[in-house]
């Protein structure tokens, strides 16, 4: 579990972390060495669950063999809804999410805690007015999880 204590009294306690994953932490498909070990790392804390329609098809193929993390391939269309759905099933009090694309503001919306990810394929602005953080790399999305002061000193009034 990650627990988050902020100075105004609020808190958040996670023990789900969601990705989605093409523009969230895949560039083209392809994830990073350093992300795969990052996802590993935070799957050691949190249930990771990385979450998509697979657009390209190499999910299998670049995180199948990613310890502590779960794969969840959604039906192509209504990706929107089967994400929100996704999000009520782990509990969206306990729940932060990470994404950049239009059919990730539907789980935005549940979760506790909304991450948006702004990589080289781009984000969908309306997704991150919804963010509660938003980052540029999906390096920092991951290291908010494994030092989370970060979000602290984000989210503090």
């Amino acid at each position: 579990m990650i627990h988050v204590s902020l100075p105004d009294g609020r808190e958040y306690r996670f023990t789900h972390a969601v990705f989605d994953y093409n523009g969230t932490l895949a560039e083209d498909g392809v994830v990073a060495a350093e992300i795969k070990e990052l996802l590993k790392q935070v799957g050691a804390i949190v249930q990771v669950t990385v979450l998509t329609a697979d657009t390209f098809g190499l999910v299998r193929e670049q995180l199948g063999d990613v310890e502590g993390i779960q794969l969840h391939i959604i039906d192509k269309g209504r990706e929107a809804d089967q994400k929100r759905d996704f999000i009520r099933r782990c509990g969206p009090d306990n729940t932060i999410c990470f994404g950049n694309g239009a059919n990730d503001m539907a789980m935005f919306a549940e979760a506790a805690l909304a991450v948006g990810v702004i990589g080289p394929e781009g984000a969908y602005r309306l997704t991150l007015e919804q963010a509660d953080v938003v980052v540029t790399q999906p390096k920092a999305a991951l290291q908010l999880l494994l030092t989370p002061g970060r979000l602290v000193a984000t989210l503090r009034t």
